[in-house]
């Protein structure tokens, strides 16, 4: 028997119009409520657009690109290699900025679908991805930048996150360091919250106390990072050293401890992940860890044509990270 949105409204105790604007995105529901009409989604493996499914047979050439900002150098490369791959391939690429905002991302997920896109890639704001198994059995989807397990059957493709994190404490550690700080944007996304496993793993093999104290969010831009880091030390006077998620909050990081007259690296060590253009000419060159966004953006785009041609397959592809040791960290 074929399932239709009334019989999901009815097995849900809600209308067909609520099931319609959680498939859509075009109201807002509790939380509760939408999370019961997307198990029940999932339980009947229920395609919302049951027509948009037959049409989807004829490829359109057309994907969409999805991502949560702009922050820096490395999202602007990344979007670079989708779309470079995507031109080679002969495919037209629809790419969208939601600037972290989590309902309009779903709202643009929903459009880009109902516009017979032949797949999606996503970078989406946070971790909150379960609305995706209303669409991965019957659709191409690859998170890029991220990585749910909650999300079934779909490809991912990332950085090294948890050894870029290990990687840069150990540095860290073995230049002496007993207090470091973190100082991210956004914490419950993937990206940050394998950073910040590796660091602590890195904290435990050396026998050192993990403090939840000892990390700091703020806004992905300079002056986020400039107010970070300046919050940071003031709470916690004992940090020696700080590794930083981004460019735009290292470079606001950088210029809020010279603004408070502390020395680079001889009072606080830094490792900042990315690596924007003056890293190696700034006073004092900045160490990274730098993961490759081109090659990132290349291989979600291909990950995305495999699932097209095979909605069956699945692969999470991990991509090893280089730290580029300069001064910031103490090394001559």
């Amino acid at each position: 028997m074929k399932i239709t949105m009334k019989d999901i409204a009815k097995e849900a105790g809600v209308s067909a119009a609520t099931v319609s604007h959680v498939i859509n995105g075009t109201k807002n529901i509790t939380e509760d409520k939408r999370n019961k009409i997307l198990d029940i989604i999932e339980k009947y493996n229920y395609s919302p657009n049951s027509t948009a499914k037959n049409l989807r047979k004829q490829n359109t050439k057309t994907a969409g690109l999805v991502v949560s900002s702009f922050p820096d150098t490395f999202v602007n490369e990344m979007v670079y290699g989708v779309e470079e791959r995507a031109r080679e391939k002969g495919y037209n690429l629809l790419l969208i900025n939601t600037n972290e905002d989590e309902e309009y991302e779903q709202n643009t997920f929903n459009l880009l679908y109902s516009k017979m896109v032949d797949g999606i890639i996503l970078s989406p704001a946070s971790n909150d991805l379960e609305y995706l198994n209303a669409f991965t059995k019957s659709f191409p989807i690859v998170l890029v930048n991220r990585f749910n397990s909650k999300v079934e059957n779909a490809s991912s493709v990332t950085g090294d996150n948890f050894t870029i994190g290990y990687d840069a404490a150990k540095h860290m550690i073995e230049h002496g360091h007993k207090d470091i700080g973190i100082i991210y944007s956004v914490r419950h996304v993937s990206t940050t919250e394998d950073r910040i496993e590796g660091y602590k793993e890195a904290l435990k093999e050396n026998g050192l106390k993990f403090h939840e104290s000892y990390l700091e969010a703020g806004h992905a831009t300079v002056k986020g990072g400039a107010k970070a880091v300046e919050s940071l030390l003031k709470r916690e006077k004992k940090i020696s050293a700080l590794l930083i998620q981004n460019d735009l909050m290292t470079i606001g990081a950088i210029s809020k401890l010279k603004e408070l007259s502390i020395r680079i690296p001889e009072e606080v060590a830094l490792i900042g992940f990315g690596d924007f253009a003056s890293s190696p000419i700034i006073t004092p060159p900045i160490t990274n860890m730098v993961l490759p966004p081109h090659e990132i953006g290349r291989k979600a785009f291909d990950s995305l044509l495999k699932k097209i041609e095979d909605i069956e397959y699945m692969e999470h592809i991990e991509l090893p990270a280089s730290m580029f040791v300069r001064q910031s960290c103490g090394c001559d």
